[in-house]
């Protein structure tokens, strides 16, 4: 359901200060001095200016709950991990519920075990739309002003929400890393939504009213509405044909000849070019 939630607590100065001298820490070596202790956290402590102080919280869920398997029933078991971590730094952990969610990423993975029909998936979704609800695809990036395309990532992104399919076991491989039990031949999907939609939903949005409190966003529904709003109008639910496959079944149709043309000509533009080609 989720895989990576960022979240910041309000501290006070006095705390920053407590935590330095108690620790023998400045308070920008947090995370070092935490690393390893609880697996999947960031941490850092920062200045917002005007004296106000956070704690900033990058968490990768499935480490912290050691499954990779979580849905809405596992929102205490987080909130009670989070605040163990926030007992561990302050001494208390009061600050939770003051925190603000600032991302959260929703995931759905498919295990496919044909290395090959994981690219060539990979392949048809770089066909997909080039824009969508602002969204724009990317395929690669420049690098020492040549472009490099992905090899294992499409995505569509916006400044608030970004639409993601990438296959992890070859990603954990590009980046020399361990590969986990449940990446093995996983095909994921993922809706990161950003700080800036976070905000628009609680403050903005006139339909909805949304506290920026991950106990709103890790709820079922609001999972499908997201995978529905800006996934499933870019990488689109069906079968996919071989265009000779296709031809047959249009063959075998009852539509007319020139309907039958016109649809031939249409499939070949999307499998030359790509969804927005026609």
């Amino acid at each position: 359901m989720i895989h990576t939630i960022k979240l910041m607590f309000p501290v006070q100065y006095d705390e920053v200060q407590d935590l330095q001298r108690r620790l023998k820490i400045k308070y920008t070596e947090i995370n070092k001095h935490f690393e390893g202790v609880y697996p999947g956290v960031t941490m850092s402590i920062f200045n917002k200016g005007y004296g106000k102080w956070f704690l900033s919280m990058v968490i990768d869920v499935i480490l912290l709950l050691s499954t990779p398997n979580i849905n809405e029933s596992d929102y205490e078991k987080i909130e009670r991990k989070i605040k163990f971590i926030l007992m561990d730094i302050f001494g208390h952990s009061t600050h939770f519920k003051d925190h603000v969610l600032l991302r959260i990423d929703y995931r759905f993975d498919v295990v496919i075990k044909d290395r090959d029909i994981r690219k060539l998936l990979m392949d048809l979704y770089k066909k997909t739309t080039k824009t969508y609800r602002f969204q724009r695809k990317y395929l690669g990036k420049l690098k020492n002003g040549s472009f490099v395309p992905y090899e294992t990532t499409v995505y569509h992104s916006s400044k608030s929400v970004k639409s993601i399919v990438y296959l992890k076991e070859e990603e954990r491989i590009a980046k020399g890393e361990r590969i986990q039990s449940y990446e093995k031949g996983v095909v994921r999907y993922e809706v990161q939504v950003l700080e800036d939609h976070l905000y628009y939903m609680e403050r903005k949005n006139p339909k909805v009213q949304r506290p920026r409190k991950l106990e709103f966003y890790l709820k079922e529904d609001i999972y499908k509405e997201y995978f529905r709003k800006y996934m499933s109008h870019i990488y689109h639910l069906g079968d996919f044909y071989k265009i000779d496959f296709a031809r047959e079944k249009l063959r075998a149709s009852s539509l007319s000849t020139n309907e039958k043309m016109k649809l031939v000509e249409f499939l070949k533009q999307i499998s030359f070019n790509d969804m927005d080609s026609p």
